[in-house]
């Protein structure tokens, strides 16, 4: 077998074609690892959940290391590691917060938040692990987030016989 380094493009090929990682955060010095589906963008990770021990442990230690890999043929395997921080993106101003029609038109609308909804929503169920679609009645109202993990670094490796 030969293991060999990827190249950064060869990592990029990789996230681009694999909608499934393992997320790795710490709190408190004690790890924790949970499958998230997920998107590529230029140079951030973009995700969906609900809020739980995984958000709460990001929100308290934003930097995170994700995996993903492709280990399905008998050819070889591939592996990347992307290290990273954690942002959670901000959602539109809600209609009933008491900004008058003016201030709602003008207020910012989070780009980034677009375009993880739009990457994301390319894939048929993409809100799975999360285990529920937004606007699901069987979840808190307003209670879905999305955020992003912004790249810092982009390692690989991959093996074949």
């Amino acid at each position: 077998m030969n293991i060999k380094e990827m190249t950064r493009q060869d990592c990029v090929a990789l996230l681009k074609a694999q909608r499934l990682g393992r997320l790795a955060c710490v709190r408190d010095h004690k790890p924790y690892v949970v499958p998230v589906h997920f998107a590529f963008g230029e140079n951030s990770i973009f995700s969906f959940s609900l809020p739980g021990r995984k958000v709460d442990w990001m929100r308290a230690n934003p930097h995170v290391c994700l995996q993903v890999d492709d280990v399905g043929g008998v050819d070889g395997w591939r592996s990347v590691v992307v290290e990273g921080v954690f942002e959670e993106l901000p959602k539109a101003p809600d209609p009933d917060a008491g900004l008058t029609s003016a201030e709602r038109m003008t207020a910012p609308v989070d780009g980034d938040r677009q375009l993880a909804w739009s990457l994301l929503a390319t894939h048929a169920n993409w809100w799975e692990p999360g285990a529920l679609k937004p606007g699901d009645a069987l979840a808190p109202s307003g209670s879905h987030l999305f955020y992003q993990i912004r790249i810092e670094v982009l390692s690989g490796r991959q093996a074949s016989w």
